[in-house]
């Protein structure tokens, strides 16, 4: 009656919930609320130059805002994608999501690094799964 979700695909799933939030702040960060006399592109263009710039002592911050969501991705396409068929590639993926919640809570807080750890709670049910 029911299908069942295996946890490394639950695991999958949930990684894709950061990567979507990071992409929302960086919408809001980028296209809302242009300053008068600059369209939305021209706007987000020079508010990228800014970050990304020598001036901002904070250009790491948007370096992670851009590697978090590629690497959650990644992470989420891997499980989906059956890399953790084995034990070693169950542990090897699991490893990577509680290492990339740590640099997020340390890097961000904890609010986005809760995001990020939660498909590890899946991901330690696929290594037992297996």
């Amino acid at each position: 009656m029911f299908a069942r979700i295996s946890p490394h695909q639950i695991a999958g799933c949930l990684l894709f919930l950061p990567a979507t939030a990071v992409l929302a702040i960086g919408y809001v960060y980028l296209c809302t609320a242009p300053p008068p006399g600059l369209s939305v592109a021209e706007a987000a263009l020079s508010q990228l130059r800014y970050s990304f710039s020598q001036e901002n002592a904070h250009a790491w911050w948007f370096a992670w805002m851009i590697g978090l969501p590629i690497a959650c991705t990644c992470l989420g396409v891997a499980y989906l994608l059956h890399a953790g068929r084995t034990r070693t590639g169950s542990i090897a993926l699991w490893c990577c999501v509680i290492a990339l919640a740590i640099a997020t809570f340390f890097l961000n807080g904890f609010g986005l690094a809760l995001l990020v750890a939660a498909p590890a709670l899946s991901g330690y049910r696929s290594i037992r799964y297996r």
